[in-house]
């Protein structure tokens, strides 16, 4: 009788255990998560931050566009998706508003990227210079946009999950553009 009681504690004891350390691995795998989609959030936000204020302006785009009817732009796209798409399945870790957002600004993201694109194709030289132009301020819309909504999902981070202490890189923005 002794013995059965024993085994039966032993058996209640390591299931209660089990259940912890389960608890505790799933925990720290979602507080992982929303570290790496803070940061990443952070890197394609500052790019895009980065892309408007270093692009040339919209007067001299649209000079080049009506001096050169064969003129394209030269725009690259480097947003950085992988943790996001890696662990789209495990959205539901986060508060739901947040989710949200997320899935909007990574839309934007791949919006933005489809926009770029379309600049390299062979018939953006067709289009005439307002056309190109019109595509040009479109893209930059979508930047800016990105951009707020970017910075709005950083500070939702920062704000839903407080103890973690979420806090932005500091990058320099290095000024590249020809004078």
């Amino acid at each position: 009788m002794v013995t059965a009681i024993s085994a039966a504690t032993l058996w209640f004891v390591s299931r209660i255990i089990d259940i912890f350390v389960s608890w505790r691995r799933r925990r720290n795998e979602r507080l992982n998560l929303i570290r790496a989609l803070f940061a990443e959030v952070d890197f394609n936000t500052k790019d895009l931050y980065i892309f408007v204020e270093m692009s040339t302006a919209l007067d001299q785009i649209e000079a080049r566009f009506n001096a050169d009817k064969d003129a394209v732009i030269h725009v690259t796209d480097a947003h950085h998706t992988l943790i996001y798409t890696s662990n789209v399945g495990q959205l539901h870790y986060l508060d739901d508003r947040l989710a949200a957002r997320l899935v909007h600004f990574y839309g934007l993201l791949d919006k933005i990227k489809a926009q770029i694109d379309g600049t390299h194709q062979p018939s953006f030289k067709a289009v005439t210079a307002s056309g190109k132009l019109a595509v040009v301020k479109g893209l930059f819309e979508n930047v800016r946009e990105c951009e707020a909504i970017g910075k709005e999902v950083l500070e939702e981070f920062s704000a839903t999950y407080p103890k973690l202490t979420l806090t932005r890189m500091a990058r320099e923005v290095v000024d590249i553009r020809q004078r």
